[in-house]
């Protein structure tokens, strides 16, 4: 039988639509042997998929409407189109991307003769990981943060890589047996990228820059610790630094099966990252789509350029305009209206919160995030705001009543600022007697549902994979019991096109494993931080057990789930009244799992990107040590030379949000420990049933969703609903709202009503403006901040007068003193 086909097709939820009619038609023959074929293709694509929340509902909706038909009962006409509607539906599936978004930026062909490892890849590729962790390390220190990411460095490394090869001399040379060149031709996407990674794994957010740095911030500086002797110890800062930023690495070499070769594993994140690298190049897509004719590297431009030069507004001339905190301005002095409204110390329920796209993205990209993903995280983060946070406050649950809502601080007994030292022996362990005399330590109403929802949030991540995602779990298990290279088990083009090159040996990864586990054995025996060396491996083991389900829940929802707080629970338990060893088993239970993801999603960049997995390895692993170098340089600078860093009026904003809630963390699971927090005659043991609730909420709506698949109940995503109550304190709705307006504007209307203009601008418009607030933020700070050259006017203070600002609590201390 010959069934007539067109070249080019649209899948609606109709079914098969044949469009560009002038074009040629091919003749496809199709036994019934290759019918059957076909079919099998639509049933495992429904097995596969049924639960994905990224794949495309129109063609699962097609596949079941196409395997419900019976062909010998069918006329000829319609067993013809039947037939053509599976095969654009196969070719789809095996020849490019089901995912519009992946299709949109990633080549589904691959020229193995680019160059990649090449002089200037490396030369640029250091020198931007220097120069952008050294900033990123800077930033890091202030709030809000300027979190560059690699966009700058991106963006940066373009011009310089087209003059390198302007200018180096094209001469050949062999090396071990091997012609190379210092200029092998035109600067190209490839090399890009590779300098892209190396950025990537460099900085770039908690786990880019180097994670302990928080640690010897804690216990340097006086308002923390001042364990001078121990933090300025510099044998001590590096084996700490690198065993602790490579120690992941040998587990990313096991969890690529999972999520780098599964089509499934999307990693919303590095779309952004390719789309701003095609536009760079210039791809030479100029057709109409929309009406909209103009490049992607000139609307890229245009972008940036606004963005560099509005940004200018509510970072430094209208501050106002970052945190619009206009209710509280009616009345500055109503501690309810400011703690309900406001931006900064509130709760942030504000229709019109801010005007700043550094507050607008900081919590989550709304371009780069699915919708579902904003949606679920929006949801999540207002029912928890709402439905208990609120109402613990109001009814003074825990005395919260008497401290500030929001706040990331832990108090004493009178409202203050928990006074740490008062507790602590000589040895800088818990004084039992002086903790009894003085005060428990009191959590603010966010900050205690918070860490409720972190103890939900880890096993319901671990029961949603296993449910959602078993189809991918068993076949990593697989190829992890053959021993043997999943790549082969996944037939899509990029899988097909990445046998081409080497892989990485296993080996590699477990050496460098093995390395990291020998620098913090010696870390920990020589310095005396209390933290045994059976801690190392027990947070090996959290490691191994909680990747792959993060990992999955960031590939495929650009949400990621830091294992942090339980690393520090179970350490608070094992080294119990340590504040030291807590922090230390803290960093090597979450920092392993949070650079093994790390690493794994760069793994996915370089196989969309077709960069060889073994130059890959060698480039993440040198950026990766020389990243540790430079955080440790300048985090000691900072903590030297910044007057008053760490503390509240820092006048350039240098108050280290995430430094408190790592000193407040220190307190509560290290000196205090969870037993007395937590335990049966803890002030918050009922929190603990958040474990148990997590462990159970997936499991009504997977079965839901396997009963109604067509339904919105495929898309909710209980571990998604559960991280949007982790963005509370010191964050609030302010950061949230925003962002789902922006994404349903963008990743909604616009993708459904314009997709073609969705899929050439989207990526690079998101791309465009965080390289403009990261240029735009360097340029404002050392040309005018650092120099405390203020604006002194309405604009500028109106945000920061009042209860917002001041932390009023709902009640007042009691007169005898505390509560």
């Amino acid at each position: 039988m010959e069934v007539h086909t067109k070249n080019e097709w649209s899948l609606g939820a109709e079914g098969l639509n044949l469009h560009d009619v002038e074009k040629r038609q091919a003749v496809i023959a199709v036994s019934d042997e290759d019918l059957s074929e076909l079919m099998e293709t639509l049933r495992e694509t429904i097995r596969e998929h049924e639960l994905d929340p990224n794949f495309p509902p129109e063609i699962l909706n097609s596949a079941r409407a196409a395997l419900r038909e019976s062909p010998e009962k069918l006329e000829a006409s319609h067993l013809q189109v039947l037939v053509a509607q599976i095969q654009a539906e196969r070719d789809l599936l095996l020849n490019d991307s089901p995912y519009a978004e992946v299709r949109a930026v990633v080549d589904n062909t691959d020229d193995p003769s680019t160059p990649v490892n090449t002089f200037r890849a490396w030369f640029l590729g250091i020198l931007f990981t220097i120069l952008g962790t050294g900033i990123d390390q800077f930033f890091s220190l202030r709030y809000p943060g300027i979190y560059l990411y690699t966009v700058v460095a991106q963006l940066l490394s373009y011009p310089c890589g087209v003059l390198l090869a302007r200018v180096l001399p094209t001469t050949s040379f062999t090396i071990l047996g091997k012609n190379c060149s210092l200029n092998p031709g035109p600067f190209n996407q490839k090399e890009h990228m590779l300098i892209t990674i190396m950025s990537n794994v460099a900085y770039g957010g908690l786990n880019g820059t180097a994670y302990v740095t928080s640690i010897f911030q804690v216990l340097k500086l006086d308002i923390f610790y001042g364990m001078t002797e121990l933090a300025d110890s510099a044998g001590f800062q590096i084996l700490l630094t690198l065993s602790t930023q490579l120690i992941g690495y040998g587990c990313a070499g096991i969890a690529r099966r999972f999520l780098v070769y599964p089509p499934a594993m999307m990693w919303p994140k590095n779309l952004a990252q390719i789309a701003l690298n095609r536009a760079l190049h210039n791809d030479g897509s100029s057709s109409s789509v929309s009406g909209w004719s103009i490049s992607r590297y000139r609307f890229f431009l245009y972008c940036f350029g606004g963005m560099f030069f509005y940004f200018w507004f509510p970072d430094y001339i209208f501050q106002a305009m970052s945190y619009f905190n206009w209710m509280t301005w009616i009345a500055p002095q109503n501690v309810k209206l400011a703690i309900i409204t406001g931006s900064i110390g509130g709760m942030g329920f504000n229709p019109l919160p801010t005007f700043d796209w550094n507050v607008v993205s900081y919590v989550f990209d709304p371009i780069v995030t699915p919708f579902f993903s904003l949606l679920n995280n929006v949801i999540g983060m207002a029912f928890v705001g709402i439905v208990i946070i609120l109402p613990v406050y109001f009814c003074n649950a825990w005395n919260t009543a008497y401290l500030p809502i929001n706040s990331n601080d832990i108090f004493d007994n009178t409202g203050n600022d928990y006074n740490v030292s008062r507790i602590l022996t000589p040895e800088f362990t818990l004084d039992v007697e002086a903790y009894k005399a003085y005060s428990p330590a009191y959590l603010g109403a966010a900050n205690a549902v918070l860490y409720s929802a972190f103890f939900a949030i880890y096993l319901a991540t671990i029961v949603y994979a296993a449910l959602y995602h078993k189809n991918e779990i068993i076949g990593g298990f697989h190829a992890v019991l053959k021993w043997k290279n999943a790549r082969d088990q996944y037939n899509d083009v990029h899988n097909r096109l990445m046998r081409q090159y080497k892989e990485a040996p296993e080996w590699w990864y477990l050496a460098i494993l093995a390395i990291a586990f020998i620098m913090g054995c010696v870390c920990c025996s020589i310095y005396d931080t209390g933290m045994p060396i059976w801690g190392i491996v027990v947070g090996l083991l959290l490691c191994i057990f909680l990747q792959v389900p993060i990992g999955i829940i960031m590939a495929v929802t650009n949400i990621e789930v830091t294992n942090n707080v339980i690393a520090e629970f179970i350490g608070g338990y094992a080294v119990p009244n340590n504040p030291v060893a807590n922090m230390i088993f803290k960093s090597y239970g979450y920092i392993a799992a949070a650079q093994s993801v790390q690493f794994v999603a760069d793994l996915k960049l370089g196989h969309y990107m077709k960069i060889p997995p073994r130059t890959m390895f060698v480039a993440q692993t040198i950026a990766t040590i020389v990243a540790g170098f430079v955080s440790i340089g300048v985090n000691a600078w900072q903590l030297s030379n910044i007057r008053d860093v760490c503390t509240a009026n820092q006048s350039a904003s240098f108050t280290c949000p995430d430094t408190h809630t790592f000193f407040t963390a220190s307190v509560i699971w290290g000196v205090i420990g969870p037993a007395r927090i937590y335990g049966d005659s803890g002030i918050y043991h009922p929190l603990e049933w958040g474990f148990l609730v997590g462990a159970l909420l997936p499991i009504p709506f997977y079965f839901l969703a396997k009963r109604y698949p067509n339904s919105w109940i495929r898309y909710i995503h209980i571990p998604i609903m559960l991280n949007g109550a982790l963005n509370w304190a010191p964050y609030n709705f302010t950061y949230a709202w925003p962002a789902l307006v922006v994404g349903f504007c963008v990743n909604y209307y616009v993708r459904r009503h314009y997709e073609e203009w969705w899929q050439k601008y989207a990526y690079v418009l998101t791309s465009s403006l965080s390289c403009g607030i990261g240029i735009a933020g360097l340029v404002v700070f050392f040309a005018v901040q650092f120099k405390a050259v203020d604006i002194n006017w309405w604009g500028n203070t109106v945000p920061f007068n009042g209860c917002d600002n001041d932390g009023c609590a709902l009640l007042p201390i009691p007169e005898v003193g505390h509560f």
